[in-house]
């Protein structure tokens, strides 16, 4: 079965089947669906669609189909950059962010470059001329080559990386099939090694860990801006963490803002609070349940290199990467 949708028939229907159901809006069965019209206006690229799938678990059941633009639909809420700093006098609103892995999110200015030997107790740091006390940065064309491979080039290493969308053409468009409604899984799945979690409403990819150690271990940083993003030539641009960006989805009750859906199609919103501490009362993948939105996640702190902790359901894929076997 393959159905073409426009956004306002898929929200048509969702509002017909509501009104023909007994079943009340704030019990949990009637909440947790997939809404494509939540996106922002330019996040999705031509048609939506309900097709059928095989989720991870091997549940068959039926997905909407969404091609995202890759790029910020709601520019002025999530700007790009800026990345790396050009000296070592450089202030904060000149660079952007680098996170430890742990819970740490440091501010990429001048004094941060200088300090990374101490940092990383390592001598070897030095990312700096210090004549001129100017960064060395890696961007352009071949800033995005690096950006593309994280791994260490050999005989090259201390620069700070920066990849503007510009310089591959702006936004690299996706294609994901996520389950119209959510299937639970028997029991939580890990996030895996390089595969993108889910889309923002803004039309961004949610991303998976970064890989810090292989990017430290060339004494470089691929630095993210203050939307904890960046971009490379395969993935466009992409969050690693969640710190404020693409909170889209107001919710009438006071309750954090939606950010996106997950690969499972259970919704991600915002930060219970804009601390660095984690909500408590989550369970291990970040979740909970409400009656009106029913089960759904909340990102871990910005500084953990996870934007929500596991999956709670059968996931779908984006196509061409990782489709479950």
């Amino acid at each position: 079965m393959k159905t073409h949708l426009r956004l306002l028939s898929i929200l048509g229907l969702s509002l017909l089947a509501y009104a023909c159901s007994n079943t009340p809006a704030t019990t949990a069965a009637a909440v947790g669906m997939l809404d494509p019209s939540l996106f922002a206006e330019g996040a999705i690229v031509g048609d939506v669609e309900i097709v059928d799938c095989t989720l991870s678990g091997g549940t068959k059941t039926t997905c909407y189909r969404i091609t995202i633009a890759g790029a910020p639909a709601d520019p002025d809420t999530s700007p790009e950059g800026p990345y790396c700093p050009p000296s070592i006098e450089s202030g904060v609103a000149e660079g952007g962010t680098w996170i430890d892995g742990k819970g740490t999110v440091y501010e990429v200015d001048g004094k941060f470059i200088k300090n990374l030997a101490t940092l990383y107790k390592d001598k070897e740091w030095q990312m700096y001329d210090i004549k001129t006390g100017k960064v060395t940065i890696i961007t352009g064309a071949r800033g995005c080559e690096v950006a593309g491979d994280p791994r260490p080039i050999p005989g090259f290493k201390n620069f700070c990386l920066e990849c503007p969308l510009e310089n591959i053409g702006g936004g690299i468009k996706k294609t994901v099939l996520i389950p119209t409604t959510p299937v639970p899984a028997a029991t939580p799945t890990e996030i895996r090694g390089r595969d993108n979690t889910g889309v923002a409403l803004n039309g961004v990819l949610l991303g998976p860990p970064a890989p810090l150690e292989m990017i430290l271990s060339s004494h470089s940083l691929g630095v993210f801006d203050d939307c904890g993003a960046h971009a490379n030539p395969h993935e466009g641009y992409h969050y690693h963490a969640a710190t404020g960006c693409s909170e889209i989805g107001i919710q009438k009750d006071g309750h954090s803002a939606m950010i996106g859906y997950a690969l499972d199609g259970y919704a991600l919103y915002a930060k219970t609070d804009k601390s660095t501490i984690e909500a408590i009362g989550l369970d291990e993948c970040g979740g909970e349940t409400d009656e009106v939105r029913g089960y759904h996640y909340h990102p871990s702190a910005p500084g953990k290199n996870q934007i929500f902790g596991c999956y709670r359901g059968e996931r779908g894929y984006f196509e061409g990467e990782n489709k479950p076997h």
